[in-house]
């Protein structure tokens, strides 16, 4: 007898037959095998069946409902801005760019007088409400007077005045004790405000501006403010 190996067990009875046999030379029965296109469809069986496991979740990249919504981003001040306030930054900001490109001296000053006479015509009054900001410096002065500005864009500030000799005709600083004040306890630095007050006429700027120098005034400018109301937006 030859080598085991060339020998199967028949499917039907067990005997020892050769692998070539087509049929049991015992039991007759047909010995089916499988052919090498029968090998090749069970390969690519297995083959999709791997790539159905290992493709990503569609129900994760459709867009359908099941996918979590995408988190609402914090509205910003300027969707809240009355359109005076808008009108104040716009031309506040546009004169601050001219300026920032201007050549000499020469062109700073008359860009400065073009930005009073914006303002002068852009029918914002002296008396605001309904403006919003984040508060930028919220102090106390010796005797106890609340400090506070408030950035209204990058790069304009409304404040009061930040000691009492600047503040002894313009009362800016806020009392201790009054409605207002006892207001701004609850309130920190950074937190967006709602305000309300008044500007102070100038003939230099139409508004008052309080820095040293020409440059500070129209690169970032602060605009000396009486509060009247100050409260926090959520």
């Amino acid at each position: 007898m030859g080598s085991d190996s060339l020998f199967v067990k028949c499917k039907t009875c067990g005997k020892d037959i050769s692998k070539s046999a087509k049929t049991c030379p015992q039991c007759g029965s047909k010995q089916k095998k499988l052919s090498v296109l029968h090998w090749i469809g069970i390969v690519f069986g297995v083959l999709i069946v791997i790539g159905l496991f290992n493709s990503p979740d569609s129900s994760n990249n459709n867009g359908s409902s099941t996918t979590p919504a995408a988190k609402k981003s914090a509205p910003t001040l300027e969707s809240f801005q009355p359109s005076d306030q808008a009108k104040f930054i716009e031309i506040v900001s546009s004169s601050a760019n001219k300026f920032t490109g201007a050549k000499n001296e020469l062109q700073q000053s008359v860009l400065k007088d073009e930005r009073k006479t914006l303002l002068s015509k852009s029918q914002i009054g002296h008396s605001v409400s309904g403006w919003f900001g984040t508060i930028n410096a919220l102090e106390t002065n010796t005797e106890g007077k609340a400090i506070l500005s408030i950035r209204i864009s990058p790069n304009i500030e409304i404040k009061t005045w930040n000691n009492a000799i600047s503040d002894i005709n313009s009362y800016t600083l806020i009392e201790k004790g009054s409605d207002l004040y006892n207001r701004l306890l609850e309130l920190s630095v950074g937190q967006r405000v709602k305000f309300s007050g008044s500007f102070f006429p100038s003939g230099e700027d139409f508004f008052e501006e309080t820095s040293m120098t020409i440059d500070g005034s129209m690169k970032n400018p602060e605009f000396l403010f009486k509060f009247r109301s100050v409260e926090a937006v959520n």
